[in-house]
């Protein structure tokens, strides 16, 4: 296996804490996106009351919170401690969630939990992309297996590679929106491009804030950015998630498109994927 040059090392590292370090930002921006809250709810509730959960990259708790508020009991792991203390915080807010929550910092790929200690384990909205290699990957498919039950469940997204936007110019921005930021209230630009190593599957995304212009005025980038953030995401191809599932011992349920049960094909965004520890 090729080792990693020094700035591949440090492109990775930024790639997975500099999106997470402002948790008040990263809730705004996603604020809108509830499919997968209705998906891993209605999952949940298929399973039966009171499960309990495992949740890998739970971040701000955008998940963590619906499903503590359907009864569940949530083990909250993330190696970003601002994002836990925004979802702490959440949870505070509900006396009762203190006996279902549990607060973890700490690594996908070595789980300091014990042996069949959950019925569900999930990592919703590509968290698994921040693992960069198939070794990493397989030791977290492996440590799910683990520490679910017999019989018990893991559930994950990512996002279906698409080739074309992949290999986008990389120096023209897209995505330009205005917006105030949630803490400050400044009126700030957002844009982003990005540049996909085929050899190592990273796409590399770089995420611009920059000062608004005066109204009326287009918004045009400026020589340095008020802030640039790199987000690093690994693509995992489909029949890569059918090979990492076997070889971790568990079994196949589903594979499908968006929440929704499709096949997947071009246009498809996320990969939904349900997999079973066996009960021997």
């Amino acid at each position: 296996m090729r080792s990693r040059t020094p700035n591949e090392e440090e492109l990775l590292l930024r790639g997975t804490r500099d999106h997470y370090e402002d948790a008040a930002l990263y809730d705004f921006e996603y604020e809108d996106r509830g499919v997968d809250i209705v998906w891993y709810r209605r999952l949940a509730a298929r399973l039966g009351v009171k499960q309990r959960i495992l949740e890998l990259g739970a971040g701000t708790g955008r998940i963590t919170v619906p499903l503590l508020e359907a009864g569940h009991v949530v083990t909250a792991l993330d190696k970003m401690p601002p994002m836990l203390e925004l979802l702490q915080a959440k949870a505070a807010a509900s006396p009762s969630f203190g006996a279902q929550l549990a607060v973890v910092v700490g690594d996908m790929t070595a789980l300091p939990l014990a042996d069949g200690a959950f019925d569900l384990v999930i990592a919703p909205f590509n968290a698994l992309q921040h693992l960069y290699s198939y070794r990493e990957l397989l030791a977290c498919f492996c440590e799910a297996r683990r520490v679910l039950a017999p019989g018990g469940t893991f559930a994950f997204d990512v996002l279906l590679p698409d080739l074309d936007w992949l290999t986008w110019d990389p120096d023209e921005r897209h995505a330009v929106t205005h917006f105030k930021h949630p803490t400050t209230g400044e009126p700030l630009v957002y844009s982003t491009n990005h540049t996909y190593d085929a050899e190592t599957q990273v796409c590399h995304v770089r995420i611009y804030y920059d000062d608004a212009p005066r109204r009326g005025r287009a918004f045009k980038p400026p020589p340095k950015p008020r802030r640039l953030v790199h987000l690093a995401h690994r693509q995992i191809f489909p029949e890569e998630i059918r090979a990492l599932i076997a070889a971790a011992g568990l079994e196949l349920e589903e594979l499908s498109g968006d929440f929704s049960g499709m096949r997947l094909r071009t246009g498809v965004q996320s990969q939904v994927v349900r997999a079973r520890r066996p009960l021997g």
